[in-house]
């Protein structure tokens, strides 16, 4: 049926759509936990190699220092001077970028200002030097000043890498933790989704069944005569070349009722709508009308052969032993065939059906067991 394959399309289209959003959400989180990874450890690595880069002027003044008091011939005031150079421009680079990282202000300035305090006292640093490369017995207060720009570098740098270190280790740890956190919510969403897909399935599954159910006999499993109906209206309105109503009713139904009781009729209408299913291939339809009458809709066709199928299946009736209640009995059906090629959509059901139960009438007049099929003279002197 129509409405069978529409909901397997929809159940089908709907977990795809999990599926696509499943996968989308995978791969949203992993770009962006790769991403995050990959940007927390540039900002801190970028910070670090400045500070490393900064410590390693502050060991090479300290160097310069201790041979500078030992009176080292080691002892080199040009590469002094470099150094001095390099802190000009060290210091508030330094200085910028801990102000552009996500860190308390409160847990760094306090050593930035000690760096920019020893800026201040560069010029003096150069003047220094120079005095010294003129007369070495300015020696002393090159020493006192160098003094105080190792220890407070030292300090200073040290513990910007400490809170580097530490703040980089925290951060981390956030983003981790909300990392997991917009994990949970994915899979929470996901979850929610999932149960959506499920209810909607089981509601396009309950529709289908109900429609299954009101467009299907329950007895027989052939579809009904809404069902039929609709489809032979369906199919009138595409203006065929051709289509055909058989009309099968079984014969004395009443008797079998009366002799072996309502189970053993409902038996019997199984057995013939089984071998109406065995007779009636696609794309006919056979449906049961009701009681103990059956019709078949033929389509891309030919009267002759629709003549023949019909005459197959009364042939077969009447041939089949049905059992019942330990014994078995025989039935017979009476057929009317309506035929008509050059059909217009302005035709209805209802007047396929009449002229394939004025046929069936005549069967029964004729002496019931036999196919007759609609012929309008016949009819009209009948």
């Amino acid at each position: 049926m129509k409405i069978t394959t529409s909901a397997k399309t929809m159940r089908l289209i709907i977990w795809l759509i999990f599926i696509f959003f499943l996968i989308l959400c995978i791969g949203s989180l992993s770009y962006f936990q790769k991403q995050s990874r990959q940007l927390l450890g540039s900002n801190f690595t970028a910070l670090v190699i400045d500070v490393m880069q900064a410590e390693e002027d502050a060991h090479l003044l300290k160097r310069a220092l201790m041979q500078l008091k030992s009176n080292s011939p080691y002892f080199d005031s040009n590469e002094l001077k470099a150094i001095s150079l390099r802190m000009q421009y060290r210091f508030p680079i330094i200085d910028r970028k801990m102000q552009k990282s996500s860190f308390e202000p409160a847990t760094y300035q306090p050593y930035t200002k000690k760096l920019q305090m020893l800026k201040s006292l560069l010029p003096e640093l150069g003047k220094r030097i120079e005095a010294f490369q003129k007369d070495p017995s300015n020696k002393a207060p090159l020493v006192d000043l160098l003094t105080t720009f190792d220890v407070d570098m030292s300090f200073a740098y040290n513990e910007l890498h400490t809170i580097i270190q530490v703040n980089s280790d925290i951060e981390r740890r956030l983003k981790n933790k909300l990392t997991l956190l917009i994990w949970g919510l994915v899979f929470a969403f996901l979850c929610t989704l999932f149960a959506l897909c499920l209810a909607i399935t089981h509601l396009y599954s309950k529709r289908e069944e109900l429609t299954i159910q009101s467009n299907v006999d329950h007895l027989t499993q052939l579809p009904n005569r809404r069902f039929i109906a609709e489809k032979t209206q369906e199919f009138l309105s595409e203006a065929p070349d051709f289509i055909g109503l058989a009309i099968l009713d079984l014969d004395h139904f009443k008797k079998v009722n009366d002799l072996f009781g309502h189970p053993a009729g409902d038996e019997a209408l199984k057995a013939i709508a089984n071998i109406i299913k065995q007779y009636t291939t696609p794309p006919h339809i056979a449906a049961r009308l009701g009681g103990e009458e059956f019709c078949i809709l033929f389509t891309d066709i030919s009267e002759r052969k629709a003549n023949t199928i019909c005459e197959d299946i009364r042939q077969a009736v009447e041939e089949t032993n049905i059992p019942i209640n330990n014994t078995s009995t025989q039935v017979t059906i009476s057929v009317g065939l309506y035929c008509q090629a050059n059909t217009c959509d302005a035709q209805a059901f209802r007047h396929i059906y009449q002229m394939a139960d004025n046929a069936l009438y005549l069967a029964k007049k004729q002496g019931r067991n036999q196919v007759v099929m609609f012929q309008k003279e016949v009819m009209d002197h009948a």
